[in-house]
């Protein structure tokens, strides 16, 4: 696969590097992401007989909860399983030793080139809110599928969080979480070209003993780096989860928007 020249080379090296360390965690934290892959691979159900020859690629594998799916639901189809993070690729390969027509390799999903591949099946769990430009390079993903494919991603919306962000407003301090892919954003710019756009949006609540465990959460699944120079003083942090943990009686409750996309790239593309 050719690869181009991809901006912010620090930042996604911070974000692998993120990734790589929460290995040993992920599994065991990331129970959320799992339930999410696990209706992403169920939503595959109706698009699966219409689906044309030709090879799989998935975008941002972590520790293999799509993965799985897509070696039970294709053992006879080629497929390239794929994150930025190579430890999250060496675990992976690891974890599915012996899965037929299955590689596994490194990949920075904005340097894909479209017009080298041919994709019938292009699949990114819970990754594309990592992408320097998610709907540019959802749709440069989309490309990448061969006419009559199918690109099928799940991602967190940029309504996720409200509780977090009411509790920035109460105390007048910045929000500093990144900021997350805008869902009617990437359907229209997905639908400039000629494909068929389904989505479906959902809120799933997680919850936590207290904010502190919370924010201690995201670092563990590798999803605490930042996109933007933005961030709390220990002072101001410290206020915040004694605001949020105080507002609360019991757990706190995080809610995520998440937001599944099937589309289907139409034969005259």
């Amino acid at each position: 696969m050719n690869k181009v020249s991809i901006p912010d080379r620090t930042l996604k090296e911070e974000i692998a590097k993120s990734f790589g360390r929460s290995v040993p965690y992920y599994e065991e934290e990331a129970k959320l992401q799992k339930d999410i892959a696990d209706r992403l691979i169920a939503s595959l159900e109706p698009w699966k007989a219409i689906i044309p020859p030709g090879p799989i690629l998935e975008i941002g594998c972590g520790t293999g909860f799509v993965t799985k799916g897509l070696i039970d639901l294709y053992p006879n189809r080629a497929k390239e399983i794929t994150d930025i993070s190579s430890s999250m690729v060496e675990f992976c390969k690891t974890k599915f030793k012996g899965a037929a027509n299955t590689d596994f390799y490194t990949l920075d999903a904005e340097s894909i080139d479209p017009e080298s591949s041919d994709y019938s099946l292009t699949v990114s769990g819970f990754a594309a809110q990592w992408f320097n430009d998610p709907a540019l390079t959802l749709g440069r993903i989309l490309e990448a599928t061969k006419p009559g494919g199918l690109m099928l991603v799940s991602f967190p919306g940029s309504e996720s969080f409200p509780e977090w962000k009411e509790k920035c407003r109460d105390l007048g301090i910045p929000f500093t979480g990144n900021q997350l892919p805008d869902t009617e954003e990437v359907a229209i710019k997905l639908s400039v070209g000629p494909a068929q756009i389904d989505f479906y949006e959902d809120t799933v609540t997680q919850k936590f003993s207290g904010a502190a465990d919370f924010f201690r959460h995201l670092k563990l699944i590798g999803a605490g780096t930042k996109q933007n120079d933005r961030s709390l003083s220990p002072k101001e942090l410290k206020m915040l989860i004694r605001h949020w943990n105080e507002s609360t009686e019991g757990e706190i409750s995080v809610n995520y928007h998440v937001v599944f996309m099937a589309v289907k790239r139409d034969h005259t593309a």
